[in-house]
């Protein structure tokens, strides 16, 4: 074999082992609304500072809200606006409360149908308005003191025991509703609950958690508008894992 030919085998072999242009992800750097907020990559995106191709899909747009002290904001379609308090990208997970710190009152309007969420753990949680005037009787629960006022107490509930017992009573029964929680097992560890934690969100795509736990970049390939790709993960023989929508 001469010269020629064994530097063109060379560099044919060479060419197989170098990633090329074409299984790369779409440049994206990480964006922060302040230096204590989350830190937002994809599939989420700081709407009007990324591009769209850094995110998966509108509805992992954020945004700062400017009257809030630039706290990270999602907005749930028939929803509304929520603070977004942490990303835990590797579980896939998304952490949100209410910016007015109210967060029952938007528990009962809750609706994850069109947005790409779903609670971590749902929990069945019942609502009762009860007078104030009768409060000691229900002192061990804990009230909604947002939703409360000089007339009437709101508790919410997940146990049958408690349910019954407040149906018994001079309580108006106003919602039973599914809650977001962190636990799968909430209602059995509390009697009633003021739900002033966070939601937790999850999202089954795109499927991006072994690629964090690998310590890889996940993203949108460069010549795709839908293929997700990992890149960036250092291990011999491997410089990508391809992932499908």
């Amino acid at each position: 074999m001469d010269l020629t030919k064994i530097i063109s085998f060379s560099l044919l072999f060479l060419s197989l082992l170098i990633p090329t242009t074409t299984t790369s992800t779409i440049t994206c750097t990480n964006a922060v609304c302040r230096r204590d907020g989350p830190i937002i990559r994809f599939p989420f995106r700081l709407k009007h500072q990324q591009s769209p191709s850094c995110g998966y899909d509108k509805g992992f747009d954020l945004t700062c809200d400017i009257n809030a002290v630039n706290r990270t904001t999602i907005t749930l379609p028939f929803s509304g606006n929520f603070t977004v308090e942490e990303i835990d990208y590797a579980a896939q997970e998304i952490w949100i409360n209410d910016p007015n710190n109210c967060l029952p009152q938007r528990i009962l309007e809750l609706n994850l149908n069109t947005t790409p969420f779903t609670g971590v753990y749902m929990r069945q949680f019942t609502f009762f308005n009860c007078p104030t005037s009768e409060y000691l009787r229900f002192r061990p629960l804990n009230p909604i003191t947002c939703l409360s006022d000089k007339n009437s107490t709101v508790f919410a509930t997940p146990s049958p025991r408690v349910i019954n017992y407040l149906s018994s009573q001079s309580c108006r029964l106003m919602k039973t509703v599914y809650v977001p929680v962190r636990w799968p097992f909430y209602e059995q560890i509390v009697s009633s609950s003021d739900l002033s934690d966070n939601l937790w969100l999850t999202w089954r795509v795109p499927r991006c958690s072994r690629c964090e736990i690998k310590g890889g970049k996940c993203g949108v390939k460069s010549n795709s508008s839908s293929e997700i790709i990992c890149s960036d993960v250092h291990k011999p023989g491997n410089y990508f894992y391809l992932f499908s929508p």
